[in-house]
């Protein structure tokens, strides 16, 4: 394609259009070639070997296309790229070790792929690496503990694989961190300590794995922490008090472990908190009063625990809730009329406790709301005729309680309703 006029091309951007076919091979006659991106069309084919002759190539993204076959070893010519994007593809076989010649470069992503076998270990000998994304492959075996080396990385993305063994404690060594996503994994044994170095971190991602043992303390060190979520793993013990240190989180996510013991109160501390999950456990005791200071909590979730202790009033301070889950737990006592001040809720579960009294006619306030759960409890007397007010409920469970009365004409207006 540059046999004629185009020989002395720098940059070719012809991305985010409708284009399908191979690449040309002739691609290789633009010798003097610096940029390159055919992203977001629909090119098939291999990847050509000859791009392996632009040895001037800085940047090149064929990422977002329908390209599949190997990546060829001849890509680690280009010694020059800074630059390599070959993500959303349909790529298989493994990653060439010759990658490792590519000591310039800075950004790597192959994400959604059909990649395969062990991530090699000469990718560790990119020092310059800042971003190194392969989620969403088919890589297996461990994470070479030679990632330790890669020093300048700020993002780093090995969710979503088949990759087993432990986190590799080289990983404290990433000083430079910013975001470490290695959840949907096999990772087993512990988490290491040495994470509590990478003190720049702001996402921290290791759900749904096999992690067991205790959230280690040195996680209070990351006080740049932003999202954490540890969930769906075997992790036991207590919640580290440490995790009151994290004045910057806005999500927090420990569901689906096995952790026990008390919520620790200096959770309390965590003041710009969005998201707090801490469902499917085996925590206990009351919920501490300091968690309803988290006045920017949007979703809150304790259900499947062994929590008691009655619901406070302090709960109506969290106007910004959208979803309450307390549910399966032994809350006990009625439920306070304060409850009513939560107008943006949009699912309430409070079922499978021992809740008594009666159902609090402010309920009917909360005119988002979608679910609504308070089955399994003691609740007594009449269903609130205010109630009947919630048109937006799409699901209503009262049964198994000691509720009387009739079933008002008024719930003809709750067409959304699903029986």
């Amino acid at each position: 394609m540059c046999k004629h006029n185009l020989h002395r091309l720098k940059r070719l951007r012809i991305s985010f259009n409708g284009m399908y076919g191979e690449i040309p091979s002739s691609l290789e006659q633009c010798s003097q070639l610096e940029y390159v991106s055919l992203r977001s069309n629909s090119f098939t084919g291999n990847v050509p070997t000859q791009i392996g002759k632009l040895t001037m190539l800085q940047e090149l993204y064929l990422g977002a296309n329908y390209l599949s076959g190997n990546i060829p070893k001849e890509i680690a010519n280009l010694t020059r790229l800074q630059w390599l994007g070959l993500h959303n593809n349909n790529l298989s076989g493994n990653i060439p070790k010759e990658i490792g010649n590519l000591r310039m470069l800075q950004w790597l992503n192959l994400n959604t792929n059909k990649l395969s076998d062990s991530i090699p270990k000469e990718i560790c000998a990119l020092t310059n690496l800042q971003t190194l994304d392969v989620s969403a492959n088919n890589f297996t075996g461990h994470v070479p503990r030679e990632i330790g080396n890669l020093t300048m990385l700020q993002l780093l993305d090995l969710s979503t694989n088949e990759l087993s063994g432990n986190i590799p404690v080289e990983i404290g060594a990433l000083t430079n961190l910013q975001y470490l996503d290695m959840s949907f994994n096999n990772f087993s044994d512990h988490v290491p300590r040495e994470i509590g170095n990478a003190k720049r971190l702001q996402s921290l991602y290791l759900s749904n794995n096999k992690l067991s043992g205790n959230i280690p303390k040195a996680i209070g060190a990351l006080t740049n922490l932003q999202n954490l979520d540890v969930s769906v793993n075997n992790l036991s013990g207590n919640v580290p008090k440490e995790i009151g240190n994290l004045k910057m989180l806005k999500w927090l996510n420990v569901r689906t472990n096995k952790l026990s013991g008390n919520i620790p109160k200096d959770i309390g501390r965590l003041t710009i908190l969005q998201t707090l999950s801490m469902n499917f456990n085996n925590l206990s005791g009351q919920v501490p009063r300091e968690i309803w200071n988290l006045t920017m909590l949007q979703a809150l979730y304790l259900g499947n625990n062994m929590l008691s202790g009655n619901i406070p009033i302090e709960i109506g301070a969290l106007t910004d809730l959208q979803y309450l889950d307390m549910s399966f737990n032994n809350f006990s006592d009625h439920v306070p009329r304060e409850v009513g001040n939560l107008t943006s809720l949009q699912s309430l579960y409070l079922n499978n406790n021992k809740l008594s009294g009666k159902i609090p006619k402010d309920i009917g306030a909360l005119t988002n709301l979608q679910n609504l759960a308070m089955n399994f409890n003691n609740f007594s007397g009449q269903v609130p005729r205010e109630i009947w007010n919630l048109t937006m409920l799409h699901s209503l469970y009262l049964g198994n309680n000691n509720l009387s009365g009739n079933i008002p004409k008024e719930i003809d207006a709750l067409t959304n309703l699903q029986i």
